[in-house]
This record gives C-alpha cells, sequence and structure tokens, in this order.
C-alpha cells in the first residue's frame, strides 16, 4: 500500500499544473516510450490496414481485431491525440496522412520496420545503461549472443528483420538513384550487397551497365534467383571481404556496410578494396553521416551502439577512416532520407 501511494504521488507531481517549458520537454520525451508502444500495438493489430477504406467505429475496430473495445478505445483516443489516427463523432476513428503509413497496402508502408524495431531490439533498450557503462551492446547483454545470430537461430524474428530491411532498402534506394548519377559507370561491383537489391535497382534503371554481387555463400545462393534475369550483365562471388575482393571494378559500391563495423575493421574491409581497386576507380559508399543537420542518424548511432555495438559516423569520421585506407573523399552527396553517398578515390 506504501509502494502504491508513493507511486501515486509521484504520478501527481509530475502532471500537476507546472507548464514549463523545459518540464513539459523532459515528460514529454519520457511519454515517448508509451507513445512508441502504442504505435506498435496498432501495426500489431493493423488498424490502419481496417481502416484504409474509411471510418469505423471502435465497436467494429474491437470485432475486427478480437481486442477488448473499451481498452481499444483508450488507446487509438491516445494516439488521436498524438497524430496517429482522427477520431470524430460518436467513438469513430479514421487515418490520418501518419497512420496511413502503418497500412500493409500503402506504398511506403513503414508496418514491417515498426514491427521489427519494437520487437527483441525494442527490449534490449532495458540495457541501454549496461551498454553504455561495459561498452557491450544492449542486445548481446539481453540475449546473450549478437544481433545477426539470435536472428539466424529465431526464424520468426529473423522473417521480420529480412522484410523491415528490404523495405528500408527499397526506400533508400529510391532516394540513392534521384540523387547520384550511377549511370557514369559501367561496371559496378556491389561489396557486401546480400541479396542483391541495390544492385537489381541499379540494373534495371541503368541497362547498359554491367554488376557483380559480392557477399556470403548463403547471401549470394538468395540473391541467384533474382540477378540471374540480368543474364551475363550480372555475376556473382561469394567470399569474405576481410581476406579479399574481387578486382578490376570500376566502381566499388559498399551501402550500409561500414556502420555494421568497428573503426578497426571498416579498416580492413576499406584497404581490401584499395588493394583490389585499379586507380582510376571509384568508391562509393552509401551511410548516414552524423551531422547537426542529420539528427535521425545520431538516433541511429545509439541504435547501432545498442543493438550491434558498431557506429554511425561524422564527415571527419569517414575522413580518417578512408585516409588510413589509402582514400580521400572527392564529394558527398545527401539524399532525401538520412542516408548520403560519399564518392571517394585512391591516393
Amino acid at each position: 500500500m506504501k509502494t502504491f501511494l508513493f507511486l501515486l504521488t509521484c504520478t501527481s507531481l509530475l502532471f500537476s499544473a507546472d507548464k514549463s517549458a523545459d518540464r513539459q520537454k523532459v515528460l514529454s520525451l519520457v511519454a515517448g516510450e508509451w507513445i512508441a508502444h502504442g504505435v506498435y500495438t496498432a501495426a500489431k493489430f493493423d488498424i490502419a490496414t481496417h481502416l484504409a477504406d474509411g471510418p469505423k467505429s471502435i465497436s467494429d475496430l474491437s470485432k475486427l481485431t478480437g481486442c477488448n473495445e473499451e481498452n481499444l478505445y483508450r488507446l487509438m483516443r491516445f494516439l488521436a491525440s498524438e497524430g496517429f489516427f482522427r477520431e470524430e463523432a460518436n467513438r469513430l476513428f479514421a487515418n490520418t496522412d501518419t497512420s496511413a503509413l502503418l497500412a500493409q497496402n500503402h506504398p511506403d508502408s513503414l508496418r514491417s520496420l515498426v514491427l521489427f524495431y519494437s520487437g527483441e531490439t525494442s527490449r534490449s533498450f532495458d540495457q541501454l545503461a549496461a551498454c553504455v557503462k561495459e561498452g557491450k551492446s544492449a542486445f548481446e547483454l539481453t540475449y546473450q549472443q549478437p544481433a545477426l545470430a539470435y536472428f539466424k537461430d529465431h526464424p520468426a524474428s529473423g522473417k521480420k528483420f529480412n522484410e523491415a530491411m528490404n523495405y528500408k532498402s527499397e526506400v533508400v534506394n529510391t532516394s540513392c538513384m534521384n540523387a547520384y548519377d550511377f549511370g557514369k559507370f559501367s561496371k559496378v561491383y556491389d561489396i557486401g550487397g546480400g541479396v542483391g537489391h541495390f544492385l537489381s535497382a541499379l540494373l534495371q534503371k541503368h541497362t547498359a551497365m554491367r554488376g557483380l554481387l559480392f557477399d556470403t555463400p548463403a547471401a549470394v545462393k538468395e540473391a541467384q534467383p533474382t540477378l540471374k534475369t540480368f543474364g551475363e550483365r550480372c555475376g556473382v562471388v561469394a567470399g569474405d571481404f576481410f581476406k579479399s575482393i574481387p578486382a578490376d571494378g570500376e566502381a566499388y559500391l559498399l551501402k550500409s556496410v561500414v556502420h555494421d563495423w568497428s573503426d578497426a575493421d571498416a579498416i580492413r574491409i576499406l584497404k581490401q578494396c584499395h588493394r583490389a581497386m585499379p586507380s582510376k576507380a571509384t568508391l562509393v559508399l552509401v551511410e548516414p553521416i552524423v551531422s547537426t543537420e542529420n539528427s535521425f542518424a545520431k538516433s541511429l548511432d545509439v541504435y547501432m551502439m545498442a543493438i550491434t555495438g558498431s557506429k554511425e559516423r561524422t564527415r571527419k569520421d569517414f575522413e580518417d577512416l578512408l585516409k588510413q585506407a589509402g582514400f580521400r573523399i572527392e564529394s558527398v552527396t545527401q539524399t532525401d532520407t538520412e542516408f548520403a553517398i560519399i564518392e571517394a578515390k585512391k591516393n
């Protein structure tokens, strides 16, 4: 009983009449976790998809989702107050432009990302304090194994991870090709290119381009059904980029590779690229760059720290890494996402 009264007192203090801007900012940040869990719950029950064809009553939504009607109403009322969904008269709810992004059939649907980010990776943040103190990833402290190994051992979670990454790749691929002229290259080697989504998009857009995908045997095997449609224009090579990288490419593309690794390992990968690249070849990195303007990259940096133990980097960080591997930055092109395209040449 004493514990309950203590919590009640703390709650009343938090939500007293004091409206100072600093206090409200702190409370809003704390409440952000509740909002995130609310958005995840709405995505889990696919409410935005149910509302895609128009407003529905909370009674209908309750039946469609199998949820308790009163608790579902309270959740929807809360999310509507934050701009997710719109509450109308007689307890009717409709999508807003924001909540529509959670619908499965939306062309820019974020549902798979929300479901993934709010799963095991979200629970890892309970260990963020230990992560900061000990220098270990919060995910590994939570599940006693690295994230990628965990997703390999847990197929259902691995499927959510792949769906989220595939969606993210589609958005980033489009923004990169709109921002940067990949068509100036006749032969692109996609190093660590996963199952070939980016390379496939490049070859579809630039019909005179030839490509090569280099990744682990498992990734290459999964990529082959898609890439074989390009015939002789596209090759695949399995290997380990810490040991060697195929030679004689014109452009060496590393998309979302460097941020997965520590500085020491990133330099090892970049040095292998340097050894393989002809003197006039171009290195192209696709990565978020931490800056004053790119606040989301700072969020991603903490996410990478917590989940994989790796990092996002500033432009100066990239300059230092590339210099140690024998490169210099020629240009940096910002896309309309959090990603930028760094073009580098051999010194």
